[in-house]
């Protein structure tokens, strides 16, 4: 019994000499930490907090907040970092935290659900890599809602952002990832020489709002249009978006810098605009304000850039709203949503590269003036509530490829006595076959086709968001989130289990499940 108790005790002592020692380690090591702060001006640093031979902390100099990172080297603690362009101006000290001696976070808490994190891990030659930056809303419901921008050295330098969306078991799936070239980022990535005003996008805490930071975008002007001066620009469509001018011709144009797959920038320019443009005026910061209206702008698919809406708020009206809608052959008013009447056709708005700025119109009679819908019809039913065959032959009896409701415009490809062969969907998933020439109503040049959709059903996703197929069947689809589903048609029924849909917005076609949708309020 004595020999037990003499060994617990030897055990206690050595674990309470383990613990002496450790302390006045740790004590040491803050008085030293203490001194390398003191030496280096700090006498009062701010959140202070260790983690084995590295030390971290926080620090305000002349009105100057600084990041501050030392480190143990041969038994002397020293400053490693000193960075007096990491943190946001202006706002709150944000958490800081070591989760070990190789990887520093701070955090900026934005409000009860969001909050814009910046990280940056020590490699294995002891350097402080880029640093990378987080956003998180988890006021989603079930759902959390992420943005991350990222550095990466491929093709001589990138920026990778990247949308993601989580429930609430961690089950994360990523919905977009957009690079942006940034061979000029190098610089100021890595966490010595960090400015989070080089990333394209900060965030005010004080504000809760993205904002663009025009050190990236001058410096991205610089680069790739050297013969034009910057004035603007914002992030859009996966896209950078600029209001530039010709240092020769003085002229301002609208140009956006797409960042294709195969990592080749492409510009898309548009023709001269009037003297009197700008980029973003009060809430409509996305917008280009042309002679008292804003107009905006967007990229359809790569290479193709058109008008989405115009805003005009001397003919603003609690019928019309003020707004006209542009989509791919389609202008609509913003009276109603989703519209109920669309006008369609070929117009002149449909190419930034060619669009007469002076003649934009500022109604829809001035637009279906501008319109040519002579190579399209309209399925016109004979009752509202039924639909239209579309045959794979020119013949009563041959297979139903769908039926379509009265308001779907199709492209006319040839007459075939009672038929016409017909034709619409876009290059990602289109359809072709016969209708009974009867019930169409045929467009004509110098106007366009006054869709009335009424007579489709208002249906709305199930879901936070909705798979698009190809085909109606399973295989390849695309994600749809909730900023598509306004301008969601649902034009066909295919058998009893597809819808035929289409996004007059963009002109795209697709097929959706009939579970995967509910009945709206109309």
């Amino acid at each position: 019994m004595k020999k037990l108790y003499t060994m617990l005790l030897t055990i206690l002592l050595c674990v309470v000499m383990l613990f002496s020692a450790s302390a006045i380690a740790e004590n040491q090591d803050r008085t030293q930490i203490t001194d390398a702060l003191l030496q280096a001006g700090i006498s009062e640093p701010v959140q202070l907090t260790q983690w084995g031979d590295t030390a971290a902390c926080f620090a305000e100099t002349d009105g100057t907040k600084r990041l501050i990172l030392l480190e143990k080297r041969e038994g002397e603690w020293q400053i490693v970092i000193d960075n007096p362009t990491a943190l946001i101006r202006n706002a709150d000290w944000p958490e800081l935290v070591l989760d070990s001696d190789n990887a520093v976070f701070w955090t900026y808490t934005l409000s009860d659900t969001e909050i814009v994190r910046y990280h940056s891990s020590r490699d294995a030659n002891g350097t402080w890599g880029p640093v990378d930056q987080y956003y998180a809303d988890n006021g989603y419901g079930e759902y959390t809602h992420a943005w991350s921008t990222l550095w990466d050295e491929a093709h001589g330098g990138e920026i990778i952002r990247s949308f993601y969306i989580s429930d609430k078991n961690d089950n994360t799936e990523l919905i977009r990832m957009d690079p942006l070239p940034a061979t000029w980022v190098g610089d100021h990535i890595m966490l010595a020489d960090f400015d989070l005003r080089g990333f394209p996008t900060l965030i005010d805490p004080q504000l809760g709002a993205w904002f663009e930071t025009d050190r990236f975008f001058v410096a991205a002007c610089a680069s790739l249009m050297p013969d034009f001066s910057y004035i603007k620009c914002i992030l859009k469509d996966g896209a950078m978006h600029f209001l530039v001018r010709n240092l020769n011709t003085r002229e301002k144009f609208y140009v956006i810098v797409e960042y294709a797959s195969q990592r080749k920038v492409n510009l898309i320019m548009s023709s001269p605009l009037p003297e009197n443009t700008y980029l973003g005026v009060e809430n409509f910061t996305d917008s280009l304000w042309i002679d008292g209206r804003c107009v905006t702008v967007q990229l359809l698919y790569s290479g193709k850039a058109v008008l989405e809406y115009i805003y005009d708020d001397s003919a603003y009206s609690e019928e019309t709203g003020g707004f006209l809608f542009f989509g791919d052959r389609t202008v609509w008013d913003g009276s109603e949503v989703p519209a109920q009447l669309i006008l369609f056709g070929d117009h002149p708005w449909d190419d930034i590269t060619e669009i007469d700025w002076n003649s934009l119109p500022h109604t829809l009679a001035e637009a279906s003036a501008q319109m040519d819908s002579g190579n399209y019809a309209m399925v016109v039913n004979p009752k509202p509530t039924d639909r239209l065959h579309l045959r794979e032959r020119a013949d009563k009896g041959s297979r139903s490829q769908g039926k379509y409701y009265t308001g779907t415009a199709v492209g006319v490809m040839a007459q075939d006595g009672d038929w016409t062969l017909v034709v619409f969907g876009d290059w990602n998933s289109w359809v072709r076959g016969y209708m009974m020439k009867r019930y169409l109503t045929f467009g004509q040049a110098g106007d366009a086709l006054y869709l009335d959709v009424s007579h489709m059903p208002q249906l709305s996703p199930a879901g936070e968001k909705l798979k698009v197929y190809r085909e109606p069947q399973i295989g390849e689809y695309e994600w749809h989130m909730n900023e598509d589903w306004n301008t969601m048609r649902v034009i066909g029924i295919i058998g009893d289990e597809w819808y035929h849909v289409w996004f007059p917005a963009t002109g795209e076609y697709g097929f959706v499940r009939q579970s995967d949708l509910w009945a709206g309020n109309g």
